[in-house]
């Protein structure tokens, strides 16, 4: 395949192990499972086929740095939150200081809104959770607490990295265009024209990345329906801010607020 410069994807793009140690990232987008990043992974990747020859999907390669002329080694991560992984609140890693040097995009979503949709991911996808909506928020494993330990950890951590970019979900969703392109010239890329950029956001839209998936253009497993007969056990599930009113009663929303206020959020605590 011959990128629009005239070279081949594989002359262009150097996709490597992080743990080979090869090309390290210089970039790191991070974020709690269930924030967007798929959205923010396809938009990027888009904007970034357009702009320097790259790939559109390269972008969603796991645990893979994206190494490519014109941009900044870039990784995407959860930095130890994954649903797969299970971890405690209390062991979310604190110490930052690997990332001394290093530019961070932190990517944050309502930590009500994530925790509905992991709830969805563990138990319709990954199988992972066995109990009901109210008990997973409960969770020490995978509830509303350990959401805002890891948003409270990585604001503590800010200063650590050499640049620091919060970005917000809902602002991807109010804002979608400047977003983008705050976050393409952190990972590097000089030239942001309009153009690519409007066409990145319609391409990550989401009747578009729900349509990708039920074809299964996706090739990652990972971006897969747990069954294409339930709409919940989509990756591209919802997408709606404020989301979480139709999954959990007055309860659980009290419960939920409680732990945001009481824990005091950075990012979410109103």
């Amino acid at each position: 395949m011959r990128s629009a410069t005239g070279r081949s994807i594989a002359e262009r793009v150097d996709l490597l192990n992080l743990q080979s140690g090869a090309t390290e990232a210089t970039v790191f987008i991070i974020s709690y499972p269930k924030s967007g990043r798929t959205w923010l992974r396809l938009m990027i990747g888009r904007a970034l086929h357009e702009l320097i020859g790259l790939e559109e999907l390269t972008m969603l390669e796991e645990n893979r740095v994206v190494a490519a002329k014109g941009m900044l080694p870039t990784l995407f991560t959860h930095n130890g939150s994954s649903n797969t992984e299970g971890r405690h609140w209390q062991d979310l890693e604190t110490d930052k200081s690997r990332y001394r040097g290093k530019k961070i995009l932190y990517l944050t979503r309502d930590p009500r809104d994530v925790v509905v949709s992991c709830f969805f991911q563990t138990t319709r996808r990954k199988s992972l959770f066995r109990g009901t909506m109210s008990e997973f928020i409960r969770s020490d494993n995978y509830g509303i607490r350990k959401i805002v330990t890891f948003n409270r950890i990585w604001h503590a951590a800010r200063n650590v990295p050499a640049a620091f970019l919060p970005v917000r979900y809902e602002d991807l969703h109010i804002a979608p265009r400047e977003v983008l392109r705050c976050a393409l010239e952190f990972m590097g890329i000089s030239r942001t024209d309009d153009g690519p950029l409007n066409r990145a956001i319609e391409f990550a839209s989401f009747d578009n990345m729900r349509r990708m998936e039920q074809e299964g253009q996706f090739q990652s497993r990972k971006l897969r329906p747990g069954r294409p007969d339930d709409d919940e056990s989509f990756k591209v599930r919802k997408g709606r801010v404020g989301g979480f009113v139709d999954y959990l009663d007055s309860d659980d929303r009290d419960f939920v607020d409680r732990v945001i206020r009481e824990l005091d959020d950075p990012f979410y605590n109103k």
